[in-house]
């Protein structure tokens, strides 16, 4: 007898069963008893109490053909429910996708472990039925095994002849297995029966009885997926490397090197994308996999181009626009270790790789890593974790990284690695920084209306950034003061021309507009704060040229990026105008110009990463300058020229916007010198959010750690649920302590009118 905890599909907990045949192993996907019904689950670890004070029942039995999680799987999953206080539910699903777990066939087998109580029931009529199922043609078997070997078999009665059939001798059939495993093998396959095929034919109590003397077993078995056989794997060359002097010194110090992890810091057009295949290239023909990822949908299409062109169709893609099926196509390929490289965005981290070799994350610092819903894991941590347990090397790539990350590489904790110049003859782009006060175009600068037609006139590329979506941010009555707002979210509804609707960017909902006010009904109506569409429309009065625009919302389409990319790649277009989507890692040869309409949206954001945001943007947008054999142009508009972090990023210099970040982290003790968390409360009942949130302030007030609050979210009414903060910082052995406390705190909390909400290292303060 043995003891395993549990993990039920669509339970938040575990749950302990008894395995009295000690048949079961750890990570397997199991069918057991819960509340009077059949569920699918995973066993997560064994439980080593041998007295228990409730009734324990039993796993009932495996599903067939399933998959199998293994130990590495399981401690990321234990690690994860302890340090992001997720429940099991949420990081398994996270983990596994949802057409690869639970679908299959209740099957009835016979029970090998019960070979003497069997042949007291050789004349059952169901026994015989089963058993009947596994006769095949005397013909079909010499084909399918040696003439000589079935012969022999017929001879010392494990088969015999029936007419031109062979069938099973019942008596000795579980000898077959000593005799010939592979031929008993074949025969027992064919005794499985589909329940409901079972039940047509008998009664259901007389196989009941069965069941119940043990002789049958009811397991489940996953269904045959036929959507997901996979392509056949085509043959991959190994190509002579074409890395430079600079690029070859760095893959080598990663394979020689005994750390762990490493920070690429390479400027942007730097070749680092170079790098990354070579090592990824040499570890495939070693029979090691190795997982990239990337911190956009939007960067897909172009790695998946440039990888394609190395591994064929030897890489996984995996990504949130893919359906469930072809999601699960793809994880599966990869789980049967068909295919050893995978390609994708932030989920990708939980790929089932065989033999991990490497994980890459290229552009590091970007927020798109960290999950805002739950679990909130960031895919770097969980990385690091992978890298740890696997015996796999990480390489976070950047030309601007994290400042954490960029501490802890400088500390020695990851090795710091550094491309200093561009791939080729490529030059950093000239950057010019434009005070807007100066200028009487709300819009465009002078000298960017300039630079623009030079570059058109050059038959050159351009691309504008300016990071909001739409037409206008809000739309103003000029005679009542009214701005329409979201009926669910206190925010400001913004404008999109090109559906004639009002949106709310947080819950979605969209409003007709009429061109009146909705309060006065006045068409004196003021358009505040520009954004992507309203930027197309007053290009378009100074260059008769094609333009396109992109954005988040434009591109959830999984098929629209693609096309933009293809495009604008293919000279389609000459201007592409889009928010920060297309800012990270692009690579376009023609463009010789960007343009930043207001670089200061970002800065002003009551968050102790905006200004490392602010340049991170600017400096990114800036390396899609020039990435060809053309010198590169930026202009930086903006109404705070004196800004230090606008002036560090126009001398593209990372390390003196470090030295002035890090010694303000150090001075407010924010991260890398503590840890944050941030508990959430939300509700529809404004005055019960208030009283709780002011409650559980007071019962965790006395623990060892800085507490601040509880304060309104920025936006304090989402999707009709009001908003309140609990924001925690302390050393990371404080801040360890303190999730024990609070864990124990929300297994306590009951409260069904509030919802609490746990924050690891949170990234967006929103």
């Amino acid at each position: 007898m043995q003891y395993f905890d549990i993990y039920i599909d669509s339970m938040k907990g575990i749950y302990t069963y008894s395995d009295k045949n000690d048949e079961f192993e750890v990570g397997e996907n199991v069918i057991v008893p819960f509340r009077n019904i059949k569920k699918s689950a995973f066993i997560i670890r064994k439980n080593f109490k041998e007295n228990f004070e409730f009734k324990l029942l039993n796993i009932s039995s495996k599903v067939k053909n399933s998959l199998k999680l293994s130990n590495e799987q399981i401690k990321l999953i234990e690690w994860m429910v302890d340090y992001y206080l997720a429940s099991y539910d949420n990081v398994i699903k996270a983990m596994i996708p949802k057409k690869i777990k639970i679908s299959y066939d209740n099957i009835y087998s016979i029970n090998p472990n019960k070979i003497n109580t069997l042949s007291k029931y050789l004349n059952n009529e169901i026994i015989k039925h089963i058993f009947s199922l596994a006769t095949i043609s005397y013909n079909t078997a010499k084909t399918k095994f040696k003439k000589s070997v079935v012969d022999s078999l017929i001879e010392k009665i494990f088969l015999y002849k029936d007419e031109n059939n062979i069938c099973i001798n019942l008596e000795n059939f579980y000898k077959l297995k000593e005799e010939n495993k592979e031929i008993f093998d074949y025969f027992y396959k064919k005794t499985i029966v589909k329940k409901e095929k079972l039940e047509e034919k008998f009664k259901k109590n007389d196989i009941k009885e069965l069941e119940e003397k043990e002789i049958l077993k009811i397991e489940a078995n996953i269904n045959e997926k036929k959507e997901y056989v996979s392509d056949i794997i085509e043959n991959v060359t190994e190509n002579k490397s074409i890395l430079n002097k600079e690029q070859l010194l760095i893959k080598e110090s990663i394979e020689k090197s005994n750390k762990k992890y490493f920070l690429l810091k390479g400027v942007t057009g730097s070749g680092k994308t170079e790098i990354y295949i070579e090592l990824i290239k040499k570890a495939f023909f070693k029979g090691y996999g190795s997982i990239f990822l990337v911190p956009e949908i939007s960067l897909t299409p172009q790695m998946v181009e440039r990888f394609q062109d190395e591994f064929k169709n030897n890489i996984a893609i995996l990504h949130s626009s893919l359906s469930d099926i072809e999601r699960a196509k793809e994880w599966e390929s990869i789980y049967s270790g068909k295919k050893k490289i995978v390609l994708g965005v932030r989920s990708a981290i939980f790929s089932p790789v065989k033999n991990l070799k490497y994980i890459i994350l290229d552009e590091e610092h970007e927020a798109t890593y960290k999950q805002d819903s739950s679990p909130r894991y960031n895919a770097k941590y969980v990385a690091i974790k992978r890298c740890l347990d696997e015996g796999a090397k990480l390489i976070l790539g950047s030309a601007t990284p994290s400042i954490e990350s960029y501490y802890y590489a400088k500390t020695g904790i990851y090795g710091l690695l550094n491309l200093e110049n561009r791939y080729g003859n490529a030059k950093m782009p000239d950057i010019q920084i434009v005070d807007m006060k100066q200028e009487e175009n709300l819009f465009f600068s002078k000298a960017l209306l300039e630079e623009i037609k030079n570059t058109l006139l050059k038959n050159e590329q351009v691309i504008l950034l300016l990071n909001r979506k739409g037409y206008s941010t809000y739309i103003q009555c000029k005679d009542c003061g009214y701005v329409e707002e979201c009926d669910n979210c206190s925010i400001k509804m913004s404008y999109y021309k090109s559906t004639n609707r009002y949106k709310c960017n947080y819950c979605g909902k969209q409003v007709h507009y009429t061109g009146k006010c909705s309060k006065c009904g006045s068409t004196n109506l003021i358009h505040s704060g520009k954004g992507i569409e309203r930027i197309e429309e007053e290009l378009k009065k100074y260059f008769d040229v094609p333009m396109i625009k992109v954005d988040s919302e434009l591109s959830r389409n999984k098929d629209y990026f693609s096309k933009i990319y293809k495009d604008f790649s293919d000279k389609k277009y000459s201007i592409l105008i889009g928010t920060q989507i297309i800012a990270k890692g692009l690579h376009f040869p023609n463009v010789t110009l960007v343009g930043v309409i207001n670089s200061d949206i970002i800065l002003n954001f009551p968050d102790f990463r905006s200004g490392e945001k602010t340049f991170q943007l600017l400096t990114q947008v800036s390396g899609r300058a020039g990435r060809g054999d053309k010198k590169g142009k930026v202009i930086i508009q903006t109404y705070e020229p004196e800004n230090n972090v606008i002036k560090d990023s126009k001398e593209e210099n990372y390390d003196l916007f470090y030295e002035k970040e890090i010694n303000s982290r150090k001075i407010f003790s924010y991260p890398p010198f503590s840890k944050i968390l941030n508990i959430g409360f939300s509700s529809e009942d404004e005055e019960k959010l208030l009283e709780m949130s002011k409650n559980f302030y007071d019962e965790i007030k006395s623990q060892d750690i800085e507490l601040y609050g509880p304060m309104p979210s920025m936006v304090y009414r989402v999707q009709k649920r009001y908003r309140m903060n609990i924001f925690v910082k302390g050393s990371k052995k404080k801040i360890d302590n303190f999730k024990k406390f609070l864990k124990k705190k929300l297994n306590e909390f009951n409260d069904t009118k509030v919802r609490i909400v746990i924050d690891i290292d949170p990234v967006n303060m929103m």
